[in-house]
């Protein structure tokens, strides 16, 4: 099963989606992947994104938000220096590891409209086989057009809002345990 978690900017997707994982996993479900939180200043500004490794418990500064004056590499952020290979080999890991659900936060610009960091991954998760269960966090006004590149027959979409990230929360978890059942009895 293929799930993608996507909503307004910010709506709670990666809220939404790291508060499931230490739930889902104490259910057994092992996990591999990322999310990535936003950095948040004192004031409770976001000025940028890291990334958790979701094997490893390890993190790393992705992205900061461009100040005047800087160029960013991608809507209003520059990337960290070496932390996109650092994203790149946590995902490639997470590919060849052996889990039930691989989670990634997130499939956006970069990867659809420049090739860049994660667009590796892509033909993977095209795969049923190689990827048979996931969940990708995706903007909305990108998910038609990730959806069409995988071109997979199991996508299920979960639309996020503030008003139902609590249901939605529920759904995904309710989902994944449902795909666990239905592997178990060989479906």
């Amino acid at each position: 099963m293929f799930i993608f978690l996507t909503g307004p900017q910010g709506a709670g997707k990666t809220t939404a989606c790291w508060r499931v994982l230490p739930g889902l996993r104490s259910q057994g479900i092992k996990i591999a992947g990322f999310v990535s939180p936003p950095l948040l200043d004192a004031n409770g500004s976001k000025v940028g994104i890291q990334m958790v490794d979701l094997a490893t418990g390890q993190n790393h500064t992705f992205a900061r938000v461009v100040a005047a004056g800087e160029v960013a590499d991608v809507g209003v952020y520059q990337l960290v220096e070496g932390a996109v290979a650092w994203a790149q080999r946590v995902l490639a890991t997470a590919l060849s590891s052996d889990v039930d659900w691989l989670v990634i936060d997130e499939i956006g610009p970069l990867e659809l409209h420049q090739g860049r960091g994660f667009a590796f991954a892509l033909d993977a998760l095209a795969d049923p086989l190689r990827v048979p269960n996931a969940i990708v966090i995706v903007r909305e006004y990108l998910l038609n057009e990730l959806a069409e590149r995988l071109g997979r027959y199991d996508m299920i979409t979960l639309r996020i809002t503030p008003a139902n990230r609590a249901e939605v929360s529920a759904q995904l978890v309710r989902l994944v345990l449902a795909t666990r059942a239905e592997n178990n009895r060989g479906g």
